[in-house]
């Protein structure tokens, strides 16, 4: 607790009758000996006191009523602390014009006694509340018949008060709610250890400062590098784009059409030099075969080159047919009988011999 969070108890008429015990009552109000004496009053407004309601509601186990505060004194004296009634988990809420009640509660047969032969006639709440009297939390509450803790002096009370508070909240469950969530978003397991855990927390930090230059993992607090890291994104998307980085996109795709269709015409005619060379040396023979490897070099040239040079030459049909013609005339032949019979079949005009 900190040094601004403050601590006592008040008494208030306790009805019987009613189907609801008032545990604070609304607006503002003072103890019967004058106090608070380090505040102007107490005051529960309705914001706070269904803030108050909530978490009472969140509590797992009843919340005791017992007598004179003895709970509180046993944390002191280690007295007995018998119990008076019990104000029943989950049934706490919030009239308004009225205060915080319960809505369910019990009295044990001993002080029922007390209650109807009016031998208590307070119910006294200990609330924690601030230097302007605004009440924070309930933490528990007694049957009693003086005003104030005569028996035991405020610094105890605060003391007492603020151990039963850290033994009674839910601070343990709310906390294990925290970490359960943190390693889901850090992609652990729930049986991570914990320096599994600092390890995977640091290691986000630094990705972080390394993408929006914030110094999370050595000073600054979460919410300060998301401030930083949404205002260099805002700043990166108000830039102008460099233009002279950038073409428009019909130009790209023009250009890569043009190279694609190059690499293909390419390719076509070096897979068209192959079956010409393939018919004068023997490789391909027959209308219906020089037919075949061409549909298949439409679709597949790199099939049709690889099924070519897998072929056996025929020495046969790849004798130069001039041999035993002299150089001038040999020069002046430019094709062979069997140049021109195979350029037929494949439909190319080679020309006349020269």
């Amino acid at each position: 607790m900190t040094d601004s969070i403050l601590v006592a108890s008040c008494s208030f008429d306790l009805d019987p009758t009613s189907n609801l015990l008032v545990l604070v009552p609304e607006g503002i109000f003072r103890g019967v000996d004058g106090r608070p004496f380090d505040a102007p009053h107490w005051n529960l407004t309705a914001e706070r006191g269904r803030q108050i309601v909530a978490a009472l509601n969140d509590r797992k186990i009843d919340m005791v009523i017992d007598y004179e505060h003895a709970t509180l004194k046993s944390q002191s004296t280690g007295d007995p602390a018998p119990a008076a009634g019990w104000l029943k988990a989950g049934n706490f809420t919030y009239v308004d014009g009225v205060g915080i009640c319960s809505t369910k509660f019990e009295w044990l047969e001993k002080a029922k006694g007390y209650i109807e032969s009016e031998e208590y006639k307070y119910l006294s709440p200990v609330l924690f509340y601030n230097k302007l009297g605004e009440i924070i939390a309930l933490i528990n509450l007694a049957l009693t018949n003086t005003p104030a803790l005569d028996q035991l002096p405020e610094a105890k009370l605060a003391a007492a008060a603020q151990e039963y508070f850290a033994q009674n909240n839910d601070e343990e469950s709310i906390m294990n709610e925290f970490l359960k969530l943190m390693l889901k978003k850090l992609g652990l397991a729930e049986t991570a250890t914990e320096s599994e855990l600092l390890a995977a927390a640091n290691s986000v930090f630094t990705k972080l400062d390394g993408a929006f230059g914030t110094t999370l993992a050595t000073d600054q607090t979460l919410n300060q590098a998301i401030d930083k890291a949404v205002e260099v994104k805002a700043a990166a998307n108000s830039q102008a784009p460099d233009l002279s980085q950038y073409v428009p996109i019909a130009v790209y795709q023009e250009a890569v059409n043009k190279a694609s269709t190059a690499v293909a015409s390419a390719k076509a005619k070096e897979v068209d030099d192959l079956i010409v060379t393939a018919c004068s040396d023997g490789r391909l023979t027959g209308k219906d075969t020089i037919n075949w490897i061409k549909e298949q070099a439409k679709t597949n040239p790199d099939f049709a080159k690889a099924h070519i040079e897998s072929l056996p030459i025929i020495a046969a049909l790849s004798q130069t047919q001039t041999s035993v013609t002299d150089t001038s005339k040999q020069q002046k032949q430019q094709h062979t009988a069997e140049d021109l019979a195979v350029a037929g079949m494949m439909g190319i005009d080679l020309g006349a011999n020269a």
